[in-house]
């Protein structure tokens, strides 16, 4: 059986800020300048110099919006990690990482298609071979985004992504 094209693991963690300074600094390979691919909000040009406290901040204002109205302290961990990473074998491109994003928000519940008021969440490319998605875990309009099994949604969006995209090169 051959070996995956796509590893995918998902993880959560309790600091959006911290989290994003690490995918942005701690870069596996240092000819390659980390780029932001996209945001929920479209219209982010990925060229330009990004304030990762500005981003975090933005990723967490649903979180910072349902404190008040519930009163509760909220649980740790609530950022959202995916990091995908290509065999060597396996050449994407830009809008190959972009597709691939797109389908694991959507298939894990981050950002199912057409719904206007899910999970904040930016995606960025941290070397030529991985992309990391970033999610805050409340919604925009402050409820809790329904995570079951997303680790495996997850690899089911990149497996089937493996699979449309060898039937397409063929």
């Amino acid at each position: 059986m051959p070996a995956p094209v796509l590893h995918c693991t998902v993880r959560r963690t309790e600091s959006t800020l911290e989290l994003l300074n690490a995918l942005f600094t701690l870069s596996d390979d240092p000819d390659f300048e980390p780029l932001l691919l996209d945001t929920w909000s479209p219209g982010a040009p990925a060229e330009e110099e990004h304030d990762m406290a500005c981003l975090a901040a933005l990723l967490d204002e649903p979180l910072a919006l349902r404190r008040p109205r519930t009163g509760h302290t909220p649980s740790k961990r609530l950022t959202w990690h995916c990091s995908i990473r290509s065999s060597p074998s396996t050449a994407l491109t830009e809008d190959d990482w972009y597709d691939l994003a797109l389908d694991v928000l959507d298939a894990t519940g981050i950002d199912p298609t057409g719904d206007s008021t899910a999970c904040r969440w930016a995606a960025l490319q941290t070397a030529e071979d991985r992309i990391d998605i970033v999610a805050t875990v409340v919604r925009q309009d402050g409820r809790w985004v329904r995570l079951h099994n997303d680790e495996v949604f997850a690899r089911f969006a990149c497996e089937k992504f493996s699979r449309d995209r060898a039937a397409s090169v063929r």
